[in-house]
């Protein structure tokens, strides 16, 4: 473990990833012009995750702010070529705008209409492009687009201000007054405005002489009378009176434009109907003495005290006028409503404009409700400013999310919510605002989840829920949304593993859960709701889990068992339920300690052992407090300080060998923990806060790092890998919340991409295969996809062909060569294994055989070698490694059997000679090494040994002197060398073991003494080639593994003569070259 912790000291266990937290800090710090510090929290964000996109579009904007232009444009260069762009409605813009300040202004324009195909009306877009165009010298084209913006904008300010000065420039005053006056009117308080008053207050009789050729209108706007009235500076004399304190040039001027609006007739002209009506409307309310200290707020400090004296005025114009009357005659456009051209009052919410029209201050008909990038986010109904008839609703992309019938303002009739890909969620039928009728909810990849009705927003009748491929999953039945009657639970074979009563939505009788409708998994009793006799669970194999006594509701005892059946602990309540002691039991059912509670806090301990002869009581919060077995090894030690756990325990196996080390502060688990495989070696890192799992997770095999995983909240929340024990990464994944989110991707061992599948919540949406080229091969959307499907894998070398129900397997699946060979032979039922399933080998001889129940491995399993000679039949019951494991030697004659419960051992295991004689006899209890038991002069099996601490140097002895079997444990597991012998003195297999793990040459042996079999390991993986022999000593074949796949060739022979060559990759067929 030493040697390792430099690699361990280096990672921040503690680390939390939180994109939101990322992104918002690297937003922070850029407004704080500190943008390498933001820069480095958007690279926090990994690729993988959902929100990548949006990192890589603010760290663009960060670099380029901060003037690193090179590094800005490979962000943007890559997202527009990886397609990321499309997710970030700002992103193309973004890049436009960079490219337009570096004066690239082809490949701007070309990203700007990249941009207005996600969103065309967004002003913000439409101004950055008329910019564009003004740049390259083509402000026709940009005068479109900002008559476009403020049409359907009116409060975008930079649209009003550059249309404003470009009219200016082109000799148009008036038109350019206008704009300019709606931008200081919408941003008082601009940088800019200062600007703006200079250029207003410059006399028009003197500048802006020459009249351009842009074209502002196709017709109307003729301002003629108002243009010669400021060209000869009719304004400027002092005949003209102004209806302000300030008598300056921009006033006077100004004053003469809003003047003549009031007498202005509007025709069809852009200037006159965006700007006309309103500036008419402040010249007849007898604004414009309010309007003036309005425009100049910006140069308030520079006018001092003559600025200052006239507060009240210009606070009751703004609380007056502009809060009650500008906006309806500034915002009124006349526009395309759904395909019907119809004057609007273009109203904001939340900055984001939405419209429709109003008859005697009530909304009627239909308003188009925007977001903020100006794509439609609703459409709505009204009737006398209520809700009347069929409402939309969209998300940003434009995709239907919602529907929904109104009545006077209530929900009445159907509503249905859709998925993101367009298909239907939810469906609803209301009444009056209540749920009211015939209710389903679907699956995204399309099929029906359940089925109900609603009487008064109240659950009535039957609600039954499926399975994505149709077939039943539950039953249920409601009466005034209280659960009444019986309810089942089916797995996917269709066999009930759930049923009870319910009265009145408490449970009442018997409940009984299944592993597959017959075997039991729980079983108890309920009266009103409460359990009112004992609770019981079982383990697959029938052998009870928990029995829990209960007396008037409340529990008395529970006792908890070993896996093998015996007591492993016992639970001790008071009369009124709470807990007063825990009993703790050897695998012999002897007591060797128990815990006393108050209150929920350990009081004290009494120890009991073997050797004890008294029961030693134990003192909780004096010292470090251990806990030993029956036989005085420490099982556990730590502090208590008032009844909690403090600082570090540490935990054992009976061997004494590290198990765990934790730490907790006031009894809950906190910091850095680390857990051992029974050689000491370390399995997982992992990291607590509060008693959950916050921060970096890490999971070991033979001291390499085979995953990580982030956690927050206790579920797994950012990026996750696994890794091949050459530290090559397998995968990459992405979790929200425990559950996958956006794409897991595959890797072949040369590091090109396998496969990618897009998951959305947990569930798979798109799948992609890649050969080991990288070439993509297939592409499968899970949608609606029902049928037979056939893909070529590997060039054509692997043909699958596979039957799906709304996405998700169901039905056959197989895979050939492309000769037609059989490589997979397997069912699936919604996505789970049922039935048999056959893997076969190199020489189309079987590998592999499992039989499966509703996903579980359930059954015998048998194992073959490469050659296709048996080596190994292994017993599970619903997923649980539990029954007879039996292996065998290459002539079929057993070398080993014994019975695991849960993958250990328990009781005797017997091995073998070639022969079938019994040689030596390992006896285990709960899976640790107890006795040996060797052969003895006689032949026979019967010197038994006792173990202690699971460490035993053996060997077994035939009846003529020479060694049967040797095999040496060290805390229960394999070390050094493991061989059988026959009677003659010779080998008949081999192997060598590194603290449990396999490493080296395993060799078998033919009865002949020739070789069979010679396989190479590496802590405990295939590794480097495996090599298979004749009796005669001819070879049959050879293959090639890297990382306990087989990945490279695969040699074949017949008689010794090369007959057929396979290559393999990652464990997958990609060529037969013969």
């Amino acid at each position: 473990i030493g040697l390792c912790s430099v690699t361990y000291s280096q990672t921040d266990y503690g680390y939390i990833y939180d994109t939101d937290a990322f992104i918002s800090e690297g937003i922070r710090l850029y407004k704080e012009k500190n943008y390498d510090g933001a820069v480095k929290e958007y690279d926090k964000v990994v690729p993988n995750d959902p929100r990548y996109p949006a990192a890589q579009y603010e760290k663009a904007l960060a670099l380029s702010t901060g003037e690193k232009m090179t590094e800005a444009k490979a962000i943007y260069e890559n997202a527009f070529a990886s397609g990321m762009m499309a997710e970030v409605p700002d992103f193309y813009m973004a890049y436009g705008s960079f490219l337009s300040d570096r004066k690239e202004y082809d490949l701007s324009e070309k990203m700007f209409k990249e941009a207005e195909k996600l969103s065309p009306d967004y002003s913000v877009l439409l101004y950055n492009m008329a910019l564009l165009y003004v740049r390259k010298e083509e402000r026709q084209k940009g005068i479109e687009l900002l008559k476009k913006s403020i049409s359907l904008n009116p409060n975008h300010p930079g649209s009003h201000y550059l249309l404003g000065i470009i009219a200016l420039e082109d000799g148009r005053v008036t038109e350019g007054s206008m704009a300019l006056l709606a931008y200081l009117t919408l941003v008082p308080e601009s940088t800019v405005n200062e600007s703006i008053i200079l250029k207003l207050n410059s006399k028009f009789s003197e500048n802006y002489l020459t009249k351009g050729t842009l074209v502002f209108s196709k017709e109307g706007d003729n301002f003629e009378d108002i243009d010669i009235i400021l060209r000869n500076s009719l304004p400027l004399k002092s005949a003209y009176k102004i209806n302000s304190v300030f008598d300056d040039v921009i006033i006077r001027q100004m004053q003469a434009i809003v003047d003549y609006a009031a007498e202005h007739k509007v025709k069809n002209g852009f200037f006159e109907r965006m700007y006309i009506p309103w500036l008419a409307d402040v010249a007849k309310r007898k604004q414009f003495e309010g309007f003036s200290y309005h425009i100049l707020y910006s140069m308030g400090e520079k006018l001092g005290k003559q600025y200052s004296s006239q507060s009240k005025k210009l606070d009751g114009y703004v609380k007056g006028y502009l809060a009650n009357n500008f906006w309806d005659v500034f915002a009124k456009r006349t526009v395309d409503l759904f395909g019907k051209q119809e004057e609007v009052v273009v109203y904001l919410k939340d900055g984001s404009p939405y419209y429709g029209k109003t008859v005697n201050g009530k909304k009627e008909g239909k308003y188009k409700i925007l977001n903020n990038k100006s794509n439609i986010a609703s459409e709505l109904n009204f009737e006398a400013d209520e809700l009347e008839g069929l409402q939309k609703y969209y998300d940003y992309k434009g995709t239907l999310i919602e529907e929904k019938h109104f009545s006077k303002g209530k929900l009445n009739g159907k509503r249905t919510v859709y998925f993101s890909n367009g298909n239907p969620e939810l469906v609803e039928n209301y009444k009056n605002d209540l749920l009211d009728g015939a209710a389903a909810s679907y699956y995204r990849n399309g099929g029906k989840q359940c089925e109900g009705s609603f009487v008064n927003n109240l659950h009535d009748g039957l609600h039954s829920c499926y399975y994505e491929n149709g077939s039943k999953q539950s039953t249920a039945t409601y009466a005034k949304d209280k659960l009444n009657g019986k309810y089942a639970y089916y797995d996917v074979a269709g066999n009930i593993t759930e049923e009870q009563l319910f009265v009145n939505g408490e449970r009442e009788g018997t409940l009984i859960q299944y592993y597959d409708g017959k075997a039991k998994k729980t079983e108890t009793e309920y009266a009103s709701g409460k359990i009112k006799k004992d609770y019981k669970t079982y383990f697959p194999d029938g052998k009870p889990k928990e029995e829990t006594v209960y007396d008037k509701e409340l529990p008395v005892k529970s006792v908890y068992f070993y896996p093998n059946g015996k007591k492993s602990y016992e639970t001790v309540f008071d009369k009124s339920g709470s807990l007063t002691s825990n009993l703790y039991y050897n695998n012999n059912t002897e007591l060797y300690y128990q815990e006393n509670y108050k209150q929920g806090d350990i009081k004290s301990g009494v120890q009991f052992g073997a050797n004890i002869a008294k029961p030693i009581e134990l003192q909780v919060n004096k010292g470090v407090y251990a806990i030993k077995d029956s036989n005085g090894n420490i099982l556990s030690s730590g502090k208590f300080e008032k009844g909690k756990k403090i600082g570090e325990w540490n935990y054992f196996y009976a061997t004494g060998a590290t198990r765990s080390k934790e730490e907790y502060a006031n009894g809950l688990q906190l910091g850095k923990s680390y857990s051992y495989d029974k050689a000491s070696r370390i399995e997982v890192i992992a990291n607590y806060s509060k008693d959950s799992l916050n921060g970096v997770y890490e999971s070991y095999e033979g001291n390499t790092l085979r995953r990580n995983f982030f956690y927050s909240g206790g579920k797994a929340n950012g990026p996750s890998k696994t890794f091949c024990s050459d530290g090559k990464v397998s995968t990459e994944s992405f979790y929200i919340d425990g559950n996958l989110f956006s794409k897991q991707i595959s890797y072949w061992q040369n590091g090109k991409v396998n496969q990618i599948i897009e998951y959305f919540d947990d569930l798979p949406v798109k799948l992609q295969t890649f050969n080991p080229e990288g070439k993509k091969e297939n592409e499968f959307d899970y949608k609606n996809n029902s049928g037979k499907i056939k893909h070529l894998y590997n060039n054509g070398n692997e043909v699958h062909e596979f039957t799906v129900a709304n996405g998700l397997y169901d039905g056959k699946y197989t895979v050939k060569d492309k000769l037609g060979n059989l490589i997979t032979d397997c069912s699936y039922t919604n996505a789970v294994r049922t039935g048999k399933y056959t893997k076969f080998g190199p020489t189309g001889a079987p590998q592999l055989e499992h039989n499966y129940y509703s996903g579980e491995v359930n059954g015998v399993s048998t194992y073959y070698d490469l050659a296709g000679n048996i080596r190994m039949h292994d017993t599970y019951i619903f997923g649980d490694n539990t029954g007879l494991a039996t292996r065998y030697y290459s002539n079929k004659s057993k070398f080993s059997e014994g019975a695991r419960v849960q993958e250990e051992y328990e009781g005797e295991v017997k091995y073998f000679n070639t022969k079938g004689e019994n040689i030596l006899i390992l006896g285990y209890q709960n899976g640790d090494l107890k006795y040996y038991t060797v052969l003895d002069k006689n032949g026979n099996v019967t010197l038994k040994t006792p173990v202690s601490a699971q460490t035993a140097k053996i060997v077994s002895v035939y009846g003529n002197g020479s060694t049967a079997m040797e095999i040496n444990f060290v805390k229960g597991n394999y070390h050094g060398a493991f061989v059988i012998y026959n009677s003659a003195g010779q080998r008949e297999y081999e192997a060598g073991y590194d603290m449990g793990l396999l490493t080296g040459t395993r060799i078998e042996y033919h009865s002949n003494g020739k070789i069979y079999k010679k396989e190479n390991f590496k802590n405990g993986e295939f590794q480097g080639v495996q090599e298979y022999y004749k009796e005669d000593g001819k070879l049959w074949l050879t293959a090639e593994y890297s990382n306990d796949e087989l990945h490279g060739l695969c040699k074949i022979y017949k008689d010794g003569t090369l007959s057929q060559t396979k290559k393999y990759d990652s464990n997958e067929l990609v060529e037969i070259l013969k």
